[in-house]
């Protein structure tokens, strides 16, 4: 049987991560609807999504940038494919990393909120997110180009640990961004 006032003083103790728990699946499940909606939309309508167009885009200047001399681009409705002919890599939805986007927000809002610094810190996530998220596409049509073991290794192994690791890094860094952020505000 739960004791009432066990029950209060567990309740009280963890009052904060109650809170954060709250506010991040809050944020996770409205930011994840939010997402399908736009998915919805897209799929409605019979266009490839916005963002995924633009993370094929810059996986195709990244590919060219790291030496894939004759790198090819072109977007249907069900993703993009860029590589060379014969070693292309399909650059689907879920590859353009909003779902890391999400979470990296639902997590800021659910340590502060719903306020201007963590909406900055949410925006600034998801730019770094993407550009990590287009390097690494780049990287992996470099790698397919050149073939070799390599790009199986990455493509399996150090992609799916390094996109996280990214997330990982941010959510450590947040403290330090409020700081800054908090300085930078009241200098104004």
């Amino acid at each position: 049987m739960l004791d009432e006032h066990k029950f209060s003083k567990w309740r009280k103790s963890n009052k904060v991560f109650i809170g954060f728990l709250l506010r991040f699946v809050a944020a996770f499940l409205l930011l994840t609807l939010l997402y399908e909606l736009y998915l919805y939309y897209t799929n409605k309508v019979g266009s490839l999504d916005l963002i995924t167009y633009f993370i094929s885009r810059g996986s195709f200047e990244t590919a060219k940038a790291l030496g894939v001399v004759d790198c090819q681009w072109s977007c249907f409705y069900d993703g993009c494919y860029v590589g060379r002919e014969g070693k292309m890599v399909n650059i689907i939805e879920g590859c353009n990393g909003l779902r890391l986007a999400i979470v990296y927000s639902a997590y800021v809002i659910g340590i502060g909120g719903i306020n201007f610094e963590s909406l900055l810190q949410m925006i600034v996530g998801f730019i770094i997110v993407q550009f990590f998220n287009i390097f690494r596409i780049g990287l992996l049509i470099a790698l397919r180009d050149n073939g070799g073991d390599y790009y199986f290794f990455f493509l399996k192994y150090f992609f799916t640990v390094s996109i996280y690791l990214s997330v990982v890094v941010l959510w450590l860094l947040k403290p330090k961004i409020d700081r800054r952020i908090n300085n930078l505000l009241n200098k104004q």
